[in-house]
C-alpha cells in the first residue's frame, strides 16, 4: 500500500529485479522524496543492477489514473551499476488523491510502467515496407475491387434513379485479406479470378485508405478530420478492427459532446458498437446531469445503456453502495466494472492472445474474465 510506506525523505522502496538487454534492472522509489527532492515530491529512479559495459539507454516511467496518464522520459548512459531518474518525479498528494480527485492508486497500490530501449541506431525490419509496396500493385494482385460512389441527382430526369459519379479500381491480394478481415475474405470468395467485386456503400477514397491500412500504412490526422465517421463505418462493416478503434479515438478526442448532440452521439455509439464514444457521452451526462434532465429526452435510447451509465456514475463518485458486500461479484469484477474502456482494451491487448478488443463494455469485461 503506497500510503502506508514511510514518507520520510530518503526512505527507499525497491521493486523486484527484471531482465532487459542481458542486464538486471529495478526501480528505486522514495515515497517521501530523495535528498535533493522538493518537499512533497516523490522520487523515482531506474537502477541497473548488473553489467559493466556502457549502455546508452532511453527509458520511460509512468502510471495511469482514471482520467489521465503520466509518463516521464529519460536518456542516460548507464555505466556499471548506476541509477538515473527524477528527484521530483511527481507530487505525493496528487498520486494519493483526495475526495475530489481520484489520484493514481488502484486498491492502494501504485503501479509503475517502465520502458527501456537502446539509444542506438538499429535498422528496422523491412518486412512492413515490403508489404506496403504490394498495396494496389496491379502486377501481383489476384483480386480487384471496383468502388462506385453513387448519389441521387437533383435534376428532374435523374431524381428517381441512382447515378454513378465515381468509379475506382483497387487491386489487392486474397492471401493478405484472408488473414486480416473475415468480411473482405468472404467477398473475395464471390469473385472468379480478376472479375471486379463491386462495392457501392463506401467512398472510393475511404476504401483506398482502408486497404492502405491493411497493408501496413498509417492514416494522418488530416484524413481522419475529413473522413472521421466514414472510417468508423467502413472499418466496422469490413472488419478492420484496429482502424475502427483508431478512428474512434480520434473522433472522441476531437468532438465536443453538447446538449444538442448528446442523444445523436449516444445513438450512433450504440449502433456502431463504439464503446469509447459511448463512455464519453455517459461522462458528459453525469457531469451535466441537471441540464440533461431538463432539456434532453431519452425516449429513443435503448435500455441496455443503463450499465454504461452506472459505470460512469461509479467512476464519477468513486463510492461503493452499502449492499456491495453481500453480492456475489468478486473484487476483480468490481474493478473491471469501473475501469475505463481504454484500460479494458489495453488489458485484453496485453494478453497477446489475439483477443477481440472491439465490442461493448460487457463484452470486453466478459472476455477479460474468461482469460484471467
Amino acid at each position: 500500500n503506497f500510503e502506508e510506506l514511510p514518507s520520510a525523505k530518503g526512505h527507499m522502496a525497491l521493486s523486484s529485479t527484471f531482465s532487459c538487454f542481458g542486464n538486471q534492472w529495478r526501480i528505486k522509489l522514495h515515497p517521501g522524496g530523495y535528498s535533493e527532492s522538493l518537499t512533497g515530491m516523490v522520487a523515482v529512479f531506474l537502477e541497473r543492477c548488473s553489467g559493466d559495459r556502457k549502455l546508452a539507454i532511453k527509458y520511460s516511467i509512468g502510471f495511469n489514473g482514471d482520467e489521465e496518464r503520466m509518463i516521464r522520459l529519460g536518456k542516460s548512459i548507464f555505466d556499471g551499476s548506476v541509477s538515473w531518474g527524477w528527484a521530483n518525479f511527481y507530487s505525493r498528494s496528487e498520486i494519493i488523491g483526495d475526495d475530489e480527485e481520484g489520484g493514481f492508486l488502484e486498491n492502494g497500490a501504485l503501479t509503475l510502467y517502465v520502458g527501456i530501449q537502446l539509444d542506438e541506431f538499429i535498422p528496422k525490419n523491412p518486412a512492413s515496407s515490403f508489404m506496403l509496396k504490394l498495396f494496389n500493385d496491379e502486377n501481383s494482385a489476384d483480386i480487384v475491387f471496383e468502388i462506385c460512389e453513387q448519389h441521387k441527382s437533383d435534376s428532374e430526369s435523374d431524381r428517381k434513379r441512382a447515378k454513378t459519379s465515381t468509379e475506382k479500381l483497387y487491386h489487392a491480394h486474397r492471401f493478405i485479406l484472408q488473414h486480416y478481415s473475415a468480411e473482405l475474405s468472404a467477398l473475395c470468395a464471390t469473385s472468379d479470378g480478376m472479375t471486379p467485386i463491386i462495392i457501392t456503400d463506401v467512398k472510393p477514397e475511404v476504401f483506398r485508405h482502408l486497404l492502405y491500412y491493411i497493408y501496413g500504412g498509417e492514416i494522418n490526422d488530416d484524413d481522419f478530420a475529413v473522413h472521421e465517421k466514414d472510417f468508423i463505418n467502413a472499418a466496422d462493416k469490413y472488419g478492420v478492427t484496429n482502424l475502427k478503434l483508431e478512428a474512434e479515438v480520434w473522433y472522441v478526442n476531437n468532438t465536443e459532446i453538447t446538449i444538442d448532440n448528446v442523444i445523436d452521439s449516444l445513438l450512433y455509439a450504440d449502433a456502431m458498437n463504439c464503446a469509447l464514444l459511448k463512455e464519453s457521452v455517459m461522462d458528459f451526462i453525469v457531469e451535466s446531469k441537471e441540464e440533461v434532465m431538463q432539456r434532453v429526452s431519452f425516449q429513443d435510447v435503448p435500455g441496455d445503456v443503463c450499465k454504461d451509465l452506472l459505470a460512469a456514475v461509479s467512476r464519477h463518485y468513486e463510492t461503493d453502495s452499502p449492499g456491495d458486500d453481500g453480492e456475489d461479484e468478486t473484487e476483480v469484477e468490481k474493478t473491471y466494472s469501473k475501469m475505463r474502456i481504454r484500460d479494458l482494451r489495453q488489458k485484453l491487448d496485453e494478453k497477446g492472445l489475439g483477443l477481440d478488443i472491439d465490442g461493448s463494455r460487457e463484452a470486453l469485461i466478459a472476455n477479460l474474465k474468461e482469460h484471467s
